[in-house]
């Protein structure tokens, strides 16, 4: 038997980095279907385990070892026709030894094997997207190949689902349960979509038609607005082992919910009846008036984690001189993913006998709140070992009431999965006073670094900054310096004398507002916007609040921002998108015999007169790094911008980037797959990874405000789905595929 591997479908084309450190191969599991043909059960078929991608076994090896001496990208495989043939003592058997690939017969498109069997693992290597980042590591990458560069141009929509729950609201009568704009990224897990919509219900979508199976409302829309963003919701947890599969939701009204898939039901068995209260359980209650959960849950081991998003703004709420009394506790949880049991706390503010309670002067540590994760979290199951995204304390611009660095605020935490016990952090803005919150999930990855092969994690961050540590360790794979930055004006603030920069990588974001950052498009653009800005405070990285107002860049959002970044973990890449946003943030003095602190402070994102920006463009950017070297690969904007704006319209001008944008991105053997918003109606888009150039685009019919999307295998086809929705639309998921085969 005979098949050229281009046209059947069982391409076993091996990255040559890999040839180097086998530890770092990586399972091919769309070519799994084609391969059982040829004898294989699993992934051992090739692979040291059934999972795949750890190393190689001696027919995986024969496999590497033939493509080096032949010098080819694919291999006649004829040896493969059965198992026993295959581990001869002549494993080459009757291979041809000519580079020319035999003709042969076009092959149907393989279906989708149904094997419920199978590992389930957490990542996107059976075809399916069963976290939130496609796998529990938030690489947001899948190996699916069905969509190629020559092809983009054939994808099509295949459905169009939209909530009937969540349908937006155009009317004054509803306006205080207006939405905010639809950023969901679904799951898709055993041929069927799950959807978190803004008003925390869960959906159930046939992956390959988009028909509503089922909708579970845990009443969300009825109850008060939740805090910070209203109503706001991102994603799901999902969790599969052999005696079942369970759902995990974070209503944004403060309840962990387990859910059957196959029906929509609330598992008893879990918590109360399906449900725990994430009010309870801490130190101190938290107030649901202060606390949403619009991020989604992770799943590492048997353990659900759990952070939260309090109210930035908890300590303006009383005038009565006890403002601090019940600030919004920021602790991240461990609950059993079977009880609901709250297995651990990890406490952000070190409480008293407890490592780093002493960067808390004033015993600030007894009422501090925040010190949150908002964002999603991460997790290397191998090393059971959960990586937290931590924020910023309260006040986020003043901070003479807490004197010290204040561990763990705006740090990269690792604890143990299963008990929560503190393992590595490295705080990457110390005091801050800026709002400089870690907004995304560090990303686990794999990597070679000086000939080795290393386990890291990588964190983007609003700074612009990328810092890479090795995972076990928390060891920085580049030298991080401390520099020297300027103090405050302001009664009682002790700014951190230094802040640490990383020597490598370069930032992938512009830092400060100086002579060298400002908007110079034309010479009239340039004076309006000197003019606007001597009235204010400007000045390099972490320049402090003040009462004139100070302009920070990057802003309070971003940077990178909650999109975080996607890796692609054959050729080591990362990419992540972030924006130009400058803010500007302005002290006040407040009453302290009531208010009980000196200082608050408001901030705005302001534009010149004209509307432009104050600084140079791109005003977002995609940038890709080569994380085994740390270098910049290539950065481009992202979009037009606003080319045709009166003051540029007669001006030869390259993309400016669209303002504000900062999108999820998925990433595949073909490209970078992302959204954009352009106006009512976003767009969908691929770029190539080796230049950031794009190669395909396709209108999309409503609002898009930055979601990732997903990919999948169902049916033989392989999709992507993102999600639209402006607060007047519905929650909106739209399917692209290639055309189907008859």
């Amino acid at each position: 038997m005979k098949f050229n591997s281009r046209r059947a479908g069982l391409q076993l084309v091996l990255n040559s980095a890999l040839l180097a450190a086998a530890s770092l191969v990586h399972a091919k599991p769309e070519y799994f279907a084609a391969a059982m043909d040829y004898g294989a059960e699993d992934c051992a078929f090739c692979h040291a385990t059934a999972k795949g991608g750890e190393s190689v076994n001696e027919r995986g090896q024969w496999l590497i070892d033939e493509r080096v001496r032949r010098n080819v990208e694919d291999i006649d495989v004829d040896w493969l026709k059965s198992r026993e043939d295959a581990l001869s003592d002549d494993p080459t058997g009757n291979i041809e030894d000519s580079d020319t690939l035999p003709e042969v017969e076009d092959a149907a498109p393989a279906e989708r094997v149904e094997d419920p069997e199978r590992p389930f693992d957490f990542t996107t290597d059976f075809g399916e997207w069963p976290a939130y980042s496609g796998d529990i590591g938030a690489q947001k990458y899948s190996p699916l190949n069905q969509i190629t560069r020559e092809n983009l141009d054939d994808l099509q929509v295949a459905w169009i689902w939209t909530s009937e729950i969540d349908t937006g609201v155009t009317d004054r009568a509803n306006a205080r349960r207006a939405p905010d704009s639809f950023k969901g990224t679904p799951l898709m897990v055993d041929g069927r979509i799950f959807v978190r919509t803004r008003y925390s219900t869960v959906e159930a979508v046939d992956a390959q038609t988009g028909e509503t199976l089922w909708a579970f409302d845990p009443g969300t829309k009825n109850g008060p607005r939740p805090a910070m963003f209203g109503f706001s919701t991102r994603g799901l947890a999902f969790h599969k082992d052999k005696e079942g599969s369970r759902i995990l939701l974070t209503t944004s009204r403060g309840w962990l919910i387990a859910l059957d898939p196959e029906t929509g039901e609330p598992i008893e068995s879990f918590g109360a009846k399906g449900r725990v209260d994430l009010t309870k359980g801490l130190r101190r209650p938290l107030d649901r008036r202060r606390v949403t959960w619009s991020q989604a849950p992770n799943v590492c081991g048997n353990v659900v984690v759990v952070g939260s998003q309090t109210d930035d703004g908890s300590h303006s709420w009383t005038f009565s001189g006890e403002w601090n009394s019940n600030l919004p506790l920021g602790d991240v949880r461990g609950f059993d993913v079977k009880t609901g049991e709250q297995v651990w706390t990890f406490e952000t503010v070190p409480q008293e006998g407890d490592f780093g309670n002493d960067t808390w002067g004033n015993e600030s540590w007894k009422w501090m709140g925040n010190t949150n994760v908002w964002s999603t979290t991460s997790c290397d199951p191998a090393l059971n070992m959960v990586y937290l995204p931590v924020t910023a304390p309260s006040n986020h611009f003043y901070g003479g009431d807490r004197p010290g660095d204040n561990l763990f605020g705006t740090s990269l935490v690792a604890v143990d999965a299963s008990n929560g016990s503190y393992a590595w952090h490295f705080q990457n803005v110390r005091h801050d006073i800026w709002d400089y919150d870690n907004p995304a999930a560090p990303v686990v990855a794999d990597i070679i670094h000086d000939g080795k092969a290393r386990k890291v994690v990588a964190q983007v961050t609003k700074t612009g900054f990328l810092y890479v540590f090795d995972r076990i360790t928390g060891k920085p794979l580049w030298e991080i310096e401390e520099v020297e930055v300027s103090g405050s004006d302001l009664e009682g603030e002790k700014p951190a004398p230094t802040q640490p920069r990383p020597t490598w990588p370069p930032p992938f974001e512009m830092q400060g507002v100086t002579d060298e950052t400002i908007i110079d498009l034309t010479p009239e653009i340039r004076e309006s916007a000197e003019l606007q800005l001597a009235k204010w405070k400007t000045g390099p990285l972490f320049s402090t609040p003040s009462t004139n107002g100070t302009l920070i860049l990057p802003g309070i959002g971003g940077g990178a921002n909650w999109g975080g970044a996607a890796f692609d973990p054959n050729d080591r890449q990362l990419f992540v998108a972030s924006r130009r946003m400058p803010t500007l943030i302005t002290s006040h003095r407040l009453d302290e015999a009531k208010r009980g602190i000196k200082y608050d402070a408001g901030f705005q994102m302001p534009t010149m007169a004209q509307g432009l920006p104050f600084i140079k463009p791109p005003w977002s950017s995609i940038t890709a790094y080569d994380l085994d070297t740390g270098e910049i690969e290539w950065t481009v904007p992202n979009g037009r911008g606003p080319v045709n704006h009166p003051m540029l319209k007669d001006l030869d001008l390259p993309d400016l980037g669209q303002i504000g944008a900062a999108p999820g991105l998925l990433v595949t053997p073909t490209a970078i797959f992302y959204g954009a918003g352009r106006g009512a109606k976003g767009e969908m888009r691929a770029m190539d990874k080796s230049s950031g150039k794009v190669l395909w685009k396709f209108d999309l019919p409503s609002f898009f405000s930055d979601a990732p999307p997903i990919t999948y295998l169902a049916g033989g086809r392989q999709y992507l789905v993102i999600g639209l929705g402006g607060t007047w639309e519905p929650a909106t998921l739209v399917a692209f595929a290639l055309p189907a085969v008859h």
